[in-house]
């Protein structure tokens, strides 16, 4: 079983801050990150090379935004990474009007070296989804990959997987903070867990 769970929110993402994204856009629901967002990225990644930890396993929702954004952290700590869908956005049928497209997960593996595609997904998520739903099922992820995998666990998602995260291991969403790039912290104690902060955004003050 894991003893520590760090999870991670993508970066500025291309579509907030092109006003015409959606005129060019090949995947409407899936954009890249933006130049600030692959800094903010860089700058979790280099954290975490500067001063650990070291991770047992890195999982990240299949969305771009968060397959770019944990690729950007491994790239400066050498790590692999493993796709969940059950970390993935929020199916909000007020943002969508179907499942969102996103790249197959071999798609990623080709464009992103530390993909591997050796994992069976815990959960996918169905659309849609309510808000509770979602956390519900975000939640049941991380409590199934804490099980599962032992040692210490990098999650990297969306604003949504990081409330569930912390709602599915400690019991209650209270404290959860995610701001971009921000970073959420829980650690096994006893039976249970124990938020040690959420929404850390230090290492982007430079």
């Amino acid at each position: 079983m894991a003893d520590v769970v760090w999870a991670v929110r993508h970066g500025e993402r291309q579509d907030t801050v092109d006003p015409n994204w959606a005129d060019h856009a090949g995947r409407l629901h899936d954009p890249p990150l933006t130049e600030l967002g692959r800094w903010a990225a860089w700058r979790v990644g280099r954290r975490f090379a500067d001063a650990g930890p070291r991770f047992d396993a890195v999982f990240a929702s299949p969305f771009l935004r968060t397959v770019e954004t944990a690729a950007e952290i491994c790239a400066e700590t050498g790590h692999e990474m493993w796709l969940e869908p059950g970390l993935g956005e929020h199916r909000n049928p007020e943002w969508f009007d179907a499942e969102p497209e996103t790249l197959s997960h071999e798609q990623l593996a080709e464009r992103f070296d530390p993909v591997r595609l050796d994992h069976d997904p815990y959960l996918r998520p169905e659309f849609p989804e309510s808000h509770a739903e979602a956390m519900d099922r975000a939640g049941e992820t991380a409590r199934s990959l804490a099980d599962h995998v032992p040692g210490t666990l990098l999650l990297v998602g969306h604003g949504l997987t990081i409330g569930g995260v912390v709602q599915g291991l400690v019991g209650s969403a209270d404290g959860a903070d995610a701001p971009l790039c921000g970073l959420t912290r829980l650690e096994r104690d006893g039976d249970g867990w124990r938020l040690d902060f959420s929404g850390d955004t230090t290492h982007l003050d430079v």
